[in-house]
Order: C-alpha cells, then structure tokens, then sequence
C-alpha cells in the first residue's frame, strides 16, 4: 500500500467516528455511533482495497507478457 492510500485510510476512519461523536454525543450512546462510523467506513475502505487489488493484478499482468 502506498503512502498516500495508507494515510487517506487512517484519515477516513478518524474523522467519520470523530465527526459523528462530535455532532451526536449529546442524543445518541458511543456504541451507536461506533457502530454507525463502521456501516459507513466499510464500504469505503473496501473500495479502496479493492481498486488496489486491482491495480496490482494488472501490473502483474502487464508484466508477465
């Protein structure tokens, strides 16, 4: 994994489960928006893994030839 992607990663899942305390603390329980944080950071990072996966399968591919 590049740097970049690394730190794009750990950005995404800091600030999704920090913006949402922020806002929610005062309505919702921690584990709420714990839970809400990870519904919506998965997807995500699974994109991300999965555009990666993909790029180092071409460039596998690409090499073999």
């Amino acid at each position: 994994m590049s740097s970049r992607r690394a730190l794009l990663t750990s950005v995404i899942m800091t600030v999704v489960p920090t913006a949402l305390f922020a806002v929610s603390s005062a309505t919702f329980s921690p584990y709420l928006i714990l839970m809400a944080a990870i519904l919506i950071n998965w997807p995500v990072i699974r994109w991300l893994d999965d555009r990666q996966w993909y790029r180092e399968w071409i460039r596998m591919e690409t090499s073999n030839k």
